[in-house]
């Protein structure tokens, strides 16, 4: 009786090891950011249509951790180039976290911030009984929308919104102070 639990146990914690190290820092110097994903992204090229209604190319970055986890869920990160509407991009930020809104009923909705870059941050119960987390951000020409859905019963992901860094040309990560200096840490 002993053995089988301690078989189980160890089995357990093996498990559970071995599923930790699927998930890795993934590194995109062309969208400057880098961001935790269960296992490597899939990329994707989509339009995005902005709250104008201006079609603008994105990348959606996705990646899934397998069903059973405690991480089980979809987790993205959608670049969006705003070069060519820059205008736009001062309400981008406001207007993406209006689509998520839609999405269902949101239970946390709040400004945030990523090295002292604004964020909206939102929680949404979806009628599929999920949740959906955004931590949704402008820099540069870029809108970046780091998203993931998981199971309502799985706990919230935030090793995945907590690791969004924001990179400058070199690929080294911005952090900005108060006195609006750009620091970078290294």
């Amino acid at each position: 009786m002993r053995f089988g639990f301690m078989a189980a146990a160890v089995a357990v914690c093996l498990s559970s090891a071995v599923y930790a190290q699927a998930w890795s820092e993934y590194l995109n110097r062309e969208e400057f950011f880098t961001v935790n994903f269960p296992g490597d992204p899939k990329v994707t090229e989509v339009a995005y249509k902005t709250g104008k209604g201006t079609a603008l190319k994105a990348k959606v970055f996705t990646a899934t951790a397998p069903a059973g986890s405690i991480t089980a869920g979809r987790y993205a990160m959608t670049v969006v180039d705003y070069s060519s509407a820059q205008g736009e991009l001062s309400t981008a930020v406001a207007d993406a976290a209006k689509l998520y809104r839609a999405k269902g009923t949101p239970t946390y909705d709040e400004p945030g911030n990523v090295d002292r870059i604004k964020t909206q941050r939102q929680t949404v119960e979806t009628p599929n009984m999920t949740y959906l987390m955004t931590e949704i951000l402008a820099h540069g020409t870029r809108l970046y929308i780091v998203e993931a859905e998981t199971a309502m019963n799985v706990p919230p992901p935030a090793q995945f919104q907590a690791s969004v860094q924001i990179l400058d040309e070199k690929g080294e990560r911005i952090r900005y102070e108060n006195d609006g200096v750009t620091r970078v840490r290294r």
